[in-house]
């Protein structure tokens, strides 16, 4: 992204510090500065990012604890299917051992600008959460269902 960053910022005349406070919504940059910069990512060909167009990716992640228990794939089919029917596309997340961790999956389905997750990754955890939080998840505007 750096690489990009700069390449934006030469084009428009303004540092890296401030595309990314575009990119990232952040207050102290003035308007015509913040349509300078969305004007150099079209015109260098560079895809906005989703929430700089104003809508979600209609992306849902599935985070699952395995694939090896066959209630887990089947439920990851009735759940894409649903899905699918509303015109969202499902992100079919795995937890491995000793690799790719739940927090790993939270962090790609935030980077991914998902509308919303369904988890059964608490379903095999012995102490249970509270049933609206996952670490690192955002509390607002991005619906969680366990």
């Amino acid at each position: 992204m750096s690489k990009r960053l700069a390449e934006v910022a030469r084009k428009v005349g303004v540092s890296e510090a401030t595309v990314s406070r575009v990119l990232n919504e952040k207050p102290g940059v003035s308007e015509q500065t913040r349509q300078a910069v969305l004007t150099a990512l079209d015109v260098l060909g560079y895809e906005r990012p989703t929430k700089l167009r104003g809508e979600r990716a209609r992306l849902v992640g599935l985070v699952l604890p395995e694939l090896q228990n066959p209630i887990f794939p089947a439920f990851a089919e009735v759940l894409g299917a649903a899905l699918a029917q509303r015109g969202f596309t499902p992100v079919l997340c795995t937890q491995t051992a000793g690799g790719v961790s739940e927090a790993d999956n939270v962090d790609l389905l935030l980077s991914q600008q998902v509308s919303g997750s369904s988890s059964a990754a608490a379903c095999t955890r012995r102490a249970m959460r509270p049933t609206n939080t996952m670490p690192g998840w955002p509390s607002a505007n991005c619906p969680l269902c366990w």
